[in-house]
């Protein structure tokens, strides 16, 4: 929902349906909304109007042609069991996918990272404690530097080098004492900053793996992994 993470979103959607139909593009429909104003509602808790300002979100899509829709973003996930009742669209979950590639490495201790919100909230336990996986988050003052990072920096596409290194003490530390096999970057903006080279334990690209699903279900066939 952030610009910099749709942008991503609409460039890997474009490079991989190509992969399978080099000479044509998939038609999207995008409407931007202005993150900072979702983060407000998502951090005072009104639900409902979060609720209500995607719900209004998808009927532009369907008013403009679309099949089905998609959140790019964690973070307004917290309402997608409301959001799903009452959209005039069929909804694309970002934890779907993310539950499925955990599954199939068999693991069942991964850390999160992500908004404030994405990280105190539990919509993302709830989701991976029903394939028996364990979801660890940082400590609290953990937990506020990455919001902060995320907020200050990565939604406006600034990603710096003393940041980063922060944000990759915090995965050790978490690393070390809870001996994770994995991590779920829970924010898609986290992708601009990490990736897999930058850790040992199997990283969660959740614009990645959201992409995928999009794209499979776009195509109706099963679509490979990103190299």
């Amino acid at each position: 929902m952030g610009p910099v993470s749709t942008v991503d979103y609409y460039q890997k959607i474009i490079a991989g349906f190509q992969r399978k139909m080099p000479h044509a593009c998939p038609p999207i429909v995008i409407d931007s909304l202005d993150v900072f104003s979702l983060l407000n509602l998502e951090e005072n808790g009104r639900k409902a109007e979060l609720t209500a300002q995607l719900a209004a979100s998808i009927t532009n899509l369907k008013n403009a042609g679309a099949d089905f829709a998609v959140l790019t973003a964690n973070t307004p996930h917290l309402v997608f069991p409301e959001l799903k009742k009452c959209a005039s669209l069929p909804l694309l979950s970002i934890l779907d996918p993310v539950q499925r590639a955990i599954t199939s490495k068999r693991q069942h201790t991964v850390g999160l990272l992500g908004t404030k919100i994405t990280m105190e909230t539990d919509f993302y336990a709830q989701k991976m404690a029903s394939a028996d996986i364990r979801v660890i988050t940082p400590n609290s003052e953990q937990i506020e530097l990455i919001h902060k990072i995320i907020t200050n920096e990565l939604e406006l596409g600034v990603v710096t080098p003393t940041s980063k290194q922060k944000v990759l003490t915090i995965i050790n530390a978490m690393q070390n004492k809870y001996q994770l096999e994995g991590l779920i970057l829970g924010c898609t903006e986290l992708p601009l900053m990490l990736s897999q080279k930058d850790v040992s334990l199997t990283l969660y690209d959740t614009v990645e793996l959201h992409v995928r699903a999009i794209l499979e279900t776009a195509l109706n066939e099963q679509f490979p992994a990103f190299q």
